[in-house]
């Protein structure tokens, strides 16, 4: 399967959001690539999003 430019785009934007939570919430980064990959998983259908009800800032 090849991602459109629209697709990779939208995948950067949810990794720069995840890394900056997980850095400010000072995740190590084994924590941290792991938040991506269930991001990446999320916007790629493969796993349902999970809300913790957390206010966005």
């Amino acid at each position: 399967m090849r991602l459109t430019p629209e697709q990779l785009r939208a995948l950067a934007e949810d990794a720069q959001e995840v890394l900056w939570w997980a850095f400010r919430m000072r995740m190590p980064k084994e924590q941290q690539v792991d938040e991506t990959v269930k991001a990446f998983e999320v916007r790629l259908g493969y796993r349902e999003a999970q809300v913790d009800g957390g206010v966005r800032e």
